[in-house]
């Protein structure tokens, strides 16, 4: 049986497993895939090619996604709680309205993304990019970790929260 991911570039792949849930993808070629509202929770996704990628409304909570490349994927209102996003190449992604409670993002580059209306809560942002990338409507609390050269309270439209949920 199996599953195939369908990747826009006709390099689809085939996989023996029969759910994308605790999968081993490490290192994959997905470039331009449609995982579009699929479950990929605690997934190993690292060094992973999801350039392109279409990720809208994906689960990837607790996923290790470690030098995984997701520059230009479209990513809104994908979860991503509690994931492994270390050293990530997130650049030119659209972030809109995800969810990124608890993730590790340290190392990351996010240069140009939107994380508009992005819930930041918690999260580790020890990353490079983010005076270019887009934040309004987005939200951290008193957890969030920022990088020490970037002051939160000066960008427009970024939202502190006493509470996260």
């Amino acid at each position: 049986m199996g599953i195939t991911i369908k990747c826009e570039t006709g390099d689809d792949v085939k996989l023996v497993q029969n759910s994308l849930d605790g999968a081993c993808l490490k290192g994959l070629n997905l470039h331009r895939a449609l995982l579009e509202g699929q479950s990929l929770q605690r997934a190993d996704l690292s060094n992973a090619q999801l350039r392109s990628a279409w990720l809208e409304g994906a689960d990837l909570s607790y996923a290790i996604l470690k030098d995984v490349n997701l520059a230009a994927s479209n990513a809104s209102k994908a979860k991503f709680c509690y994931a492994d996003l270390s050293n990530a190449m997130m650049r030119s992604g659209i972030y809109e309205k995800a969810d990124f409670q608890e993730a590790t993002l340290r190392g990351a580059n996010v240069g140009m993304a939107r994380f508009t209306g992005a819930n930041l809560c918690g999260a580790e942002l020890l990353c490079e990019g983010w005076e270019t990338a887009d934040l309004s409507g987005a939200v951290y609390d008193g957890q969030t970790i920022w990088p020490s050269n970037f002051d939160p309270t000066k960008v427009d439209g970024l939202v502190r929260k006493d509470e996260c949920g």
